[in-house]
């Protein structure tokens, strides 16, 4: 089945696509993203947003291969949205339609031919007048979208299938059931769509993306810009190309025959869609024609629309350019037995509503028990703090999501590591301004933080150090420096920050064991000394006895010697 899939190995935890999602289908689990095909609508927000290619389209192109190797009538139906993708005055869209015949497709044909038979549904709808709302179903992601999350709004969906599935319906028809149609288009969700339709027996038998003809094209050698032109096959669909750009439904709708009683109004964009849902459920829209895309700008922007040259501003200009703003008069009936007639069902999947008291438990874990602390910021991909709450409590939301949150924490840490640390900790800048002044220095040098912010690090002790550190771009480790001046003796470690051009003090404050270890030192020369006495007397005795034993003084001095050393390196050993 064509969809996204997710490669866990890929994946680095950036949390991108969890903070995008709009039905929030991406879960943390264990610190790690979760993908849950269940909940996806394949807008495709997340393939466009993961920076690690951790997310992929699942795609038909091996299917689509095998078609035309095994020598299948193999029929190209090519979306709307082929004008601002490849329609480009270098390339133009009749190259590559003989690209498409290089690549061995029986027949080109265009999408819009599907789109004609649509409209003409469309028109039925608004001539009987019997739905209050209209709300156009050739975006497949909002079909899903309203399946899965918004179930009262499926009385408002028009009972028609997509373009795609319409222009399959007309080509099996015209060519028998046993040929292959490969769409081909910008959609995530058109492939689930496929398989949907090929479940009820009918229709698309592969879906292909614009990044993919381009991949196919290149392994294939074959350049758009060398090709042969070659004329449309089939019926010119002339206004109902614009169904791949923003308000192309309404214009081809308008060009036929109108709109009747009901208003006009599209809306593109996911997010702004399901606002729309939301003036619905309050009865703000009324005997309303509502165009939907899931994609802001229309298909022309869809999320595998792909290596488009130009950008989509661009795309739609030039679509509006080729597209003859007239309804067709040659649209060939279909018989009455093809029909067009979507059902939709509710395939939701009901989250569990957490109860106000672990509502509230949640947002006070996230340091988010008053009003004023719900900065609803939107950061983690929630319109709420709330909404987060809530999600967290069914599993779907992660605490470290939360920006502000982690933030606070963070510098809550440090500033309680910087305060209690005996250490003095200076950060200084490569001009060696002073960017971090503890408590401890504050101690020490006798100056608040926010004095030492406002002079060089010259002013407050010796800078020779930090230099040193700039200079060779390293640090220096347990350098024992001494500052006459506050008679402070201090064991240095200056550790150069290369990401930031920065270096960070850490001054052990070691006056008090200098000063015991020189106490300790006096002490033991003070033995010495009387040692020496005690030799120097034991040798004038030493030389008496010995004349009397015969013993040479110099053994003797030298085991009173040892013994006295003995005193200096054993005191020493035992610091």
């Amino acid at each position: 089945m064509a969809a996204i899939g997710f490669k866990t190995a890929k994946c680095k935890d950036c949390y991108k696509c969890v903070r995008i999602c709009p039905v929030k289908a991406i879960h943390i689990k264990n610190e790690h993203a979760l993908y849950v095909a269940d909940e996806c609508v394949l807008c495709g927000r997340c393939l466009e947003a993961c920076p690690q290619d951790a997310i992929i389209y699942v795609s038909d192109l091996k299917r689509a291969k095998k078609y035309i190797q095994e020598g299948c009538v193999t029929i190209a139906s090519l979306d709307p949205a082929y004008l601002g993708v490849f329609g480009d005055t270098e390339k133009g869209t009749g190259q590559l339609r003989g690209a498409l015949y290089k690549l061995g497709f029986t027949h080109i044909r265009e999408t819009a031919e599907g789109a004609a038979h649509v409209t003409k549904a469309y028109e039925c709808l608004i001539r009987d007048g019997k739905m209050n709302n209209i709300i156009t179903t050739s975006c497949t992601a909002i079909n899903e979208l309203v399946e899965k999350y918004y179930t009262d709004m499926i009385p408002y969906m028009a009972p028609i299938v997509s373009p795609m599935t319409a222009h399959a319906m007309m080509l099996k028809e015209e060519f028998g059931p046993d040929v292959k149609v490969i769409y081909i288009g910008s959609c995530t969700a058109r492939g689930r769509e496929a398989v949907r339709e090929r479940c009820r027996g009918t229709y698309v038998d592969a879906v292909l993306d614009f990044q993919e003809l381009r991949t196919w094209l290149a392994e294939e050698n074959i350049d758009l810009n060398t090709c042969e032109f070659y004329p449309r096959e089939g019926t010119n669909a002339m206004v109902n190309g614009l169904y791949g750009v923003s308000g192309g439904i309404l214009a081809a709708v308008e060009a036929d025959e109108g709109f009747g009683k009901y208003e006009q109004l599209y809306v593109d964009g996911i997010d702004s869609v399901r606002e729309l849902f939301e003036c619905i459920r309050k009865g703000e829209i009324n005997n309303c024609f509502i165009e939907v895309s899931s994609c802001v700008g229309g298909c022309i922007n869809g999320p595998l629309a792909g290596g488009r040259e130009s950008d989509r501003f661009k795309a739609r200009i030039y679509t509006n350019q080729k597209i003859i703003r007239e309804f067709p008069k040659d649209i060939p009936e279909m018989e009455e037995k093809v029909l067009l007639r979507k059902e939709f069902t509710e395939s939701s999947r009901k989250a569990v509503i957490p109860t106000e008291e672990e509502i509230q438990e949640a947002l006070r874990r996230d340091g988010k028990a008053s009003p004023e602390k719900q900065l609803n910021c939107g950061a983690c991909g929630f319109k709420t703090c709330r909404d987060k709450a809530i999600a967290r409590c069914q599993n779907k939301g992660q605490l470290n999501l939360c920006i502000p949150y982690m933030y606070q924490q963070a510098r809550s840490m440090s500033e309680v590591i910087l305060s209690v640390t005996p250490n003095l900790i200076i950060t200084v800048d490569e001009k060696l301004r002073i960017r971090q002044f503890n408590n401890a220095a504050e101690v020490m040098f006798n100056i608040s933080a926010e004095e030492a912010y406002r002079m060089p690090l010259e002013k407050i002790l010796d800078p020779v150090n930090f230099e040193q550190v700039f200079r060779e771009k390293r640090s220096i480790m347990n350098k024992k420096v001494t500052y006459e001046k506050y008679n402070l003796v201090t064991m240095q470690n200056i550790i150069y920050i290369r990401e930031l051009n920065c270096a960070l003090g850490i001054l052990r404050n070691v006056t008090a064991e200098e000063r015991i270890r020189e106490q300790h030192d006096r002490m033991r020369r003070k033995a010495i000394d009387i040692a020496q006495k005690v030799i120097d007397k034991q040798m004038m005795v030493a030389q008496e006895i010995a004349g009397l034993l015969g013993e040479t003084t110099a053994e003797t001095k030298v085991t009173l010697t040892k013994m006295r050393d003995s005193i200096f390196y054993d005191g020493e050993d035992s610091l």
